[in-house]
């Protein structure tokens, strides 16, 4: 009886451990099977694009000089205000003029005396001129008269130097602009003694700014190829706030890269008429390649990078996805240039996360977000 009972028991074991078997395998079989990923895509389009890139500079005045004083003596006078705004020309200083100004009148002096020096023998010459012509003196007389009015003719005109000289060095005791611009605090206040080359004040002309760029060598060349105008239009603004904002153009492009950096040197010019950045200000220099060239783009956040280097992500017609790198002419802060055999692919455009190359996908069109005014 005991033995009739162990083998129900087993049996019904057995019958639970296969019932629990069945209900594993059927709730393994009705698990649902893997999903395939959506994805954002965008179709790349081959557009008239404006193509830029920007370079870190500061801003300088276009003209600038330091006002030195090339005469010797105490300051008497300063006619300016540190700020105001002074044209070429303008009298900027007054140093004590005495010493030239005797030096000066010595010289005319001089001058004067000489003169009356070589009116004397003129007058001897026409004198004897024509007793000498009558054999009534001798030619030797004639000729010490003759040579000793040109010794009075060179020496007038060593006097005139001497002259256009002293007058020279008097009006070195009037310093002026030497160009119209502002004029900074004075360095030597009046009554104080100055000599040549003592520094009296700087003008800063900041009508006009230049900034100076460094494209590398490879950025140079792609430039050269694809600007619209020979020298490219640029927008200069301030890092801190980009809504002051000027334009301009290349001024200077060196013919001579920098074999040190591998960079080729340009001097950008940029009217500044409200006088809104100050020169040793930090700004941007955005370099306008082309402002109305077709190209295929894509923005920097959609670019990945592997050993091989850059590459987008392309979905193709059988939803698979595929690395397709790349080389670009220019890249800048919201935009990369694609070869134009990128155009009408669908390029992946979020982050990629866990997807891999081979992968299948379901695209789907991403919304583009809406322009900023003011920006290219």
């Amino acid at each position: 009886m005991k033995r009739k009972k162990r083998s129900i028991g087993f049996l019904l074991l057995a019958a639970g451990l296969l019932l629990s078997a069945c209900g594993q395998e059927k709730k393994h079989s009705s698990a649902p099977k893997r999903q395939i990923p959506q994805v954002k895509v965008q179709k790349l389009e081959k557009k008239p694009r404006t193509i830029w890139v920007d370079y870190s500079s500061y801003a300088k005045a276009y003209e600038a000089v330091t006002v030195i004083s090339r005469a010797e003596g105490q300051i008497l006078e300063q006619t300016f205000k540190a700020g105001d705004r002074v044209r070429k020309g303008d009298l900027l200083f007054r140093i004590d003029p005495s010493d030239y100004l005797a030096a000066y009148n010595r010289a005319l002096a001089r001058l004067e005396k000489d003169k009356a020096a070589l009116a004397l023998a003129r007058a001897d010459l026409l004198r004897y001129t024509p007793l000498v012509q009558e054999r009534l003196a001798p030619r030797q007389k004639m000729e010490q008269l003759q040579a000793a009015e040109k010794q009075m003719q060179a020496t007038i005109k060593a006097d005139e130097v001497l002259v256009a000289d002293a007058k020279l060095k008097l009006s070195y005791c009037d310093v002026k602009a030497p160009i119209d611009g502002k004029i900074g605090r004075e360095l030597v206040k009046p009554g104080n003694l100055v000599t040549p080359g003592t520094k009296l004040a700087s003008i800063v002309d900041s009508r006009f700014l230049q900034a100076e760029i460094f494209p590398s060598t490879r950025d140079t060349a792609s430039i050269q190829k694809y600007k619209s105008h020979p020298y490219p239009k640029v927008e200069l603004f301030l890092r801190d706030d980009p809504a002051i904002r000027l334009e301009g153009a290349v001024e200077y492009i060196s013919s001579v890269a920098d074999e040190r950096t591998g960079t080729v040197p340009m001097r950008v010019r940029v009217p500044n008429p409200k006088e809104l950045i100050l020169p040793g200000s930090f700004v941007t220099v955005r370099l306008i390649i082309n402002d109305h060239i077709p190209a295929v783009t894509i923005a920097p956040d959609w670019v990945f990078q592997d050993q091989e280097g850059e590459f987008v992500y392309i979905v193709d017609a059988n939803d698979t996805l595929h690395k397709a790198h790349f080389h670009s002419p220019f890249t800048n802060a919201r935009m990369v240039v694609l070869p134009s055999t990128f155009a009408g692919k669908l390029a992946l455009v979020q982050p990629a996360g866990s997807l891999m190359e081979g992968m299948k996908v379901r695209p789907l069109p991403a919304v583009e977000p809406a322009k900023k005014a003011g920006g290219h």
